[in-house]
């Protein structure tokens, strides 16, 4: 956690939990591009906030993160371009090949135990994620990826429906990313952290299997776009690296 004062810089709260950079571009004081030197202070003086309130907003996603799920320093290591084929060619055709397997499961296993109302909703559950993470690896691929290619290749975006800055694909996605997470965290209460009960038969195992595989995947894959791929496409398009 970060102690916050009005003397704290931007460029500290970018170091921090990503959940106060999202409340701090919302509210409209700072931008893509900005000065990230510039105090909490100052910000609010030259825009007529008040800085107590912002730092109670700010104070409420300053939440100490739990242990990173993976090693992040070989994806910080990687070219922005391989990167970004290695989420693609791993995690993005992961989803495509599993999804319908697992939608497939929860149907079966809900229907076969009618009775079990948790077991209904997990299948909910997993109808929801699974039509929410298609529209959201389409529209990442066709935007965001799309412009931190030509970022690394050319050093400019062509614009797309999302415009021709990558930070607003970011904020959507970050916010898709925010919902799934706690969607997981559902599922893992109505199953009991994906533990089968004594007498699950052989489909609902695989099932509970499936489902805790594709949760650490989504918990890698997300932590890999929060941490490394996001802020290096911004500093990409403001010409810091690629």
């Amino acid at each position: 956690m970060l102690k916050l004062t009005s003397r704290s810089k931007v460029a500290e709260l970018q170091n921090g939990p990503p959940g106060m950079m999202r409340i701090l571009v919302s509210t409209g004081i700072f931008r893509d591009g900005d000065d990230p030197e510039v105090t909490i202070g100052e910000l609010c003086w030259n825009f007529g906030f008040n800085p107590g309130i912002l730092l109670n907003m700010l104070q409420s996603a300053n939440i100490r993160e739990e242990a990173p799920p993976i090693d992040i320093a070989p994806f910080k290591a990687m070219p922005l371009l391989e990167l970004v084929e290695h989420i693609e060619d791993v995690h993005h055709r992961y989803l495509r090949e599993n999804l319908p397997v697992l939608t497939g499961l929860t149907s079966q296993v809900a229907a076969e135990h009618a009775g079990d109302e948790r077991l209904a909703v997990l299948d909910t559950e997993m109808q929801k994620i699974a039509f929410e993470l298609e529209s959201h690896l389409a529209h990442e691929e066709e935007a965001l990826f799309a412009m931190v290619r030509d970022l690394a290749l050319r050093g400019t975006v062509k614009a797309t429906r999302c415009g021709d800055a990558v930070g607003g694909p970011i904020a959507c996605m970050e916010t898709e990313h925010d919902a799934a997470t706690e969607t997981l965290k559902k599922m893992r209460e109505l199953t009991d952290g994906y533990t089968a009960p004594a007498d699950a038969d052989e489909t609902w195992q695989q099932m509970l299997a499936g489902i805790a595989r594709f949760d650490q995947d989504m918990i890698e894959h997300m932590y890999k776009e929060n941490r490394v791929l996001f802020p290096r496409a911004l500093d990409a398009q403001r010409g810091k690296s690629r």
